[in-house]
């Protein structure tokens, strides 16, 4: 009876052993997938609204990963920065990071404002929509580090749309 259970058991581990898959064959092959990174440069430019009229026009380091699993750009820019005003004009100058994931962007950025008599320092987080990191709407809200000397003219409350032109323009 002991000989005949431990024949059973050893039989009975013997199919279990050589009965698996090999690792390999419960791999999926990632390797058909496409992907692609393009990184260049892209003239910057857009407007919006911030209690006024403003326009902003730069260059912007742009990369974008495509593949079958989705979309992902980022980008660092710097731009200068108009808002006509019914006394001075306003300029800036800002630098700023995108981020774009399928339909989603984060954007923070900072910026010196002037109009040659006031200044203020400006960091702005944004949030929007976006395709491909080419053409993207933001919210954003303003946050003064001199106590908004520019509050008449430039709100707290920004709306923008921004394109990055570059050779690659809204195809992915």
């Amino acid at each position: 009876m002991i000989k005949s259970s431990l024949s059973i058991c050893i039989l009975c581990i013997g199919f279990m052993t050589f009965g698996q898959e090999t690792q390999n064959d419960s791999i999926p092959n990632w390797g058909s997938h496409h992907f692609s990174s393009e990184k260049q440069i892209s003239f910057r430019v857009g407007a919006g609204i911030q209690k006024s009229f403003y326009t902003e026009i730069g260059l912007a380091l742009h990369r974008c990963n495509y593949g079958d699993t989705g979309f992902f750009s980022n980008d660092i820019y710097s731009a200068l920065e108009w808002t006509p005003s019914q006394g001075k004009d306003i300029y800036g100058l800002k630098i700023g990071y995108e981020i774009n994931a399928y339909l989603l962007n984060l954007a923070l950025e900072a910026k010196y404002l002037s109009d040659f008599e006031e200044q203020d320092f400006v960091i702005t987080p944004k949030i929007g929509l976006g395709l491909y990191g080419d053409v993207n709407i933001f919210y954003g809200y303003s946050i003064s580090t001199h106590k908004n000397p520019f509050s008449k003219d430039i709100g707290r409350h920004q709306l923008s749309i921004i394109l990055n032109l570059n050779k690659h323009f809204l195809s992915s």
